[in-house]
């Protein structure tokens, strides 16, 4: 027996790993493979599926099927390369293998460069924390990096496959997300990429990303899958937390715009009397001495009324409610608007408004009128409260080809410094200009022109150089349309008065419409709630009803419901639907869908405009002057 003893002694003192396996298990181990896998001594080495746990195989080479390179892992994680030749034996009267690990010190020069790869690879994810994992069906290993293990859950001693261990490991509730992602993958041949939960021995629930491709034989069976698994745990966590962040934010923003949109209204309640008040004791009035205390009570109110209108536009377009309707309109005439709507505060301030229009933006623009015209309305009210006596220029051009528009706005005041041009545009903040400490920004306007720019696709900028005074400017990428808006408007028919009902629980304002439709030329009903109406209209005939939305009893958007229900009861063929136009002063868009939906057929602000409402009216009275007058019983 001394010549076994000898080849015992050769055998563990080769460089070279040798293990002779029958099945799972390891009938001889030298050294050198107890060493090569992180053993102590050779005696630990006796299940074949603790080695197969930490092997993983790179290639084959054709010419040698007995040889094949892998990379395995040492039971602390560290990873080795070699070159493994598996050849068949007798051992001690026993059938089997003979596994021959080539240290990469003895191999050819190119294994030289593969071991720099790998332990190059190896310390990169060791140190982002990515586990590596290999299932080799064709070799039958399969290979868990120590990083893997970790972020399994798994101990060095579980010699489970790669099928078994994520079978047993993932969660229930996502087993069937993670088959499809597999099935997908095989059938499709693609990469596999899955998030999912998964379930560690010792219960706790992680969440891990697994990416991984894998190896076909021509007829379509998976030879070979391998990849990446990555702890997203805390990544979920903070999503989770965004998500609730969100939520709580969303929540907030909606309990802001709610508050805002109640006071805009309830706000504009009292300022519909004190706007509406001085021009009909100014219209009554033969008395000249009241005439400058009447306007600068109407100015008042229309510096108030803007205040509250610019508030709510910020709270709009912040909750993402800002409503853009595009169409056709002409863009010279809407800058003339602006203008005159702003001269009454000129004056006051013995400010010049000039306006200059290019020939070419003298033409129909496709955009949303309304926003365009409360932009420039903004602008102009921040360049008149900074600004003295003196010329303010606006210039008014189009791009070429009609495409996109710029208006320039010079006020009076000094010219902007870098600081004012970075931070007048942030709410509420507010700069006195350096030539004029009493006049400042009201730290609303400006901040409401960019946004409103910006949700039409433009922007409002601030001029800092090449200026005498302060400029601002105002681009929109507006194009120029054919239409036959510029061309002139015929005479209105004749137009008969009306008998309008009014439905409005406040008592001023009962008064103040009264007097204005008495100013248009028609006659009124006024009725306090829903309830009233609903009773009212059974008993007369009326040509239009004015209808506050919110009242007592019954609000308006109720009551609509109920008048278009007896319309559908009456079943009178070419009788058209009574025109009933909302008045309210809840000025947000989705007030106007409910109204529209309730079925209101138009929609006006409080305070009333008159020539808003003359405009509403018009149409009416034209169609009614073919139609009997109303009678009332």
């Amino acid at each position: 027996m001394d010549y076994l003893r000898t080849l015992d002694d050769i055998l563990s003192n080769l460089p070279q790993g040798i293990l002779v396996r029958c099945r799972d298990e390891i009938l001889y181990a030298n050294r050198a493979a107890a060493a090569a896998f992180g053993f102590g001594s050779a005696r630990d080495l006796t299940d074949y599926r603790a080695v197969t746990g930490l092997m993983g195989t790179f290639v084959r080479p054709q010419k040698d099927p007995e040889r094949r390179f892998s990379y395995f892992s040492t039971v602390d994680g560290d990873l080795f390369f070699a070159d493994v030749t598996e050849r068949s034996i007798n051992f001690r009267g026993q059938q089997a293998v003979q596994i021959t690990f080539n240290s990469p010190l003895h191999a050819a020069d190119d294994m030289a460069d593969s071991r720099t790869i790998v332990e190059r690879y190896a310390l990169a994810m060791r140190h982002a924390k990515i586990g590596v994992w290999d299932h080799d069906r064709e070799a039958g290993s399969h290979f868990f990096s120590s990083s893997c293990r970790e972020i399994l859950g798994l101990p060095e001693t579980d010699a489970r496959t790669y099928l078994s261990v994520f079978e047993d490991l993932i969660y229930p509730e996502d087993r069937p997300l993670v088959r499809a992602a597999c099935a997908k993958a095989f059938g499709e041949r693609i990469p596999y990429q899955a998030q999912f939960r998964i379930m560690r021995p010792t219960g706790e629930v992680r969440w891990v990303s697994v990416s991984g491709t894998s190896i076909h034989d021509r007829d379509g069976l998976v030879l070979r899958f391998a990849g990446t698994v990555v702890d997203i745990s805390e990544q979920k966590q903070k999503e989770r937390e965004l998500i609730e962040a969100r939520k709580t934010a969303l929540a907030g923003l909606e309990a802001k715009n709610r508050f805002v949109s109640g006071l805009s209204h309830e706000f504009r309640t009292p300022i519909h009397a004190l706007m509406a008040l001085p021009r009909i004791l100014k219209e009554q009035s033969n008395r000249p001495e009241l005439t400058d205390l009447v306007e600068a009570s109407e100015l008042a109110g229309e510096q108030l009324l803007s205040l509250v209108d610019s508030a709510l536009d910020l709270s709009g377009i912040d909750s993402g409610t800002m409503d853009i309707r595009t169409n056709a309109f002409p863009l010279a005439k809407t800058c003339l608007t602006a203008c005159d709507a702003m001269q009454a505060r000129t004056l006051a301030r013995g400010i010049d408004l000039q306006l200059d229009i290019d020939p070419a933006a003298q033409a129909n623009f496709l955009g949303d009128e309304k926003l365009f015209l409360r932009t420039l309305q903004a602008m102009l009210r921040h360049a008149i409260e900074r600004s003295g006596p003196g010329i303010m220029k606006m210039r008014l051009s189009a791009g070429e080809n009609g495409h996109g528009t710029l208006v320039i706005l010079q006020d009076v005041g000094a010219p902007y410094s870098s600081h004012e041009a970075r931070s007048l545009f942030e709410p509420f903040s507010s700069i006195q200009t350096p030539d004029n400490p009493i006049t400042q920004s009201n730290g609303i306007d400006l901040p409401l022109a960019r946004k409103l720019a910006r949700a039409m696709g433009g922007d409002v900028t601030i001029a800092t150089r090449g200026t005498r005074n302060g400029a601002i400017q105002f681009y929109l990428p507006l194009e120029r349309v054919a239409s036959n808006l510029d061309e002139p408007i015929g005479a209105v028919g004749y137009m008969r008065t009306l008998c309008i009902l009014v439905v409005e629980d406040n008592l001023i304002n009962q008064r103040i419409i009264a007097v204005i439709l008495e100013q248009l030329g028609h006659s009124c009903v006024i009725v306090a709630d829903g309830v009233m109406c609903l009773e009212t209209i059974q008993k007369a005939r009326f040509d239009a009803i004015l209808m506050d939305l919110h009242m007592p009893n019954m609000d308006g958007y109720q009551t609509t419901r109920h008048i278009r229900a007896l319309e559908a009861d009456m079943q009178v063929v070419d009788f058209p639907a009574m025109p009933i136009i909302a008045l309210t002063a809840d000025a947000r868009p989705e007030t106007r869908e409910a109204a529209f939906a309730a079925g209101m057929t138009g929609f006006l602000n409080k305070p009333i405009s008159i020539p808003e409402l003359y405009e509403a009216l018009a149409p009416i009275a034209a169609a009614a002057a073919e139609e009997p007058t109303a009678q009332n019983g």
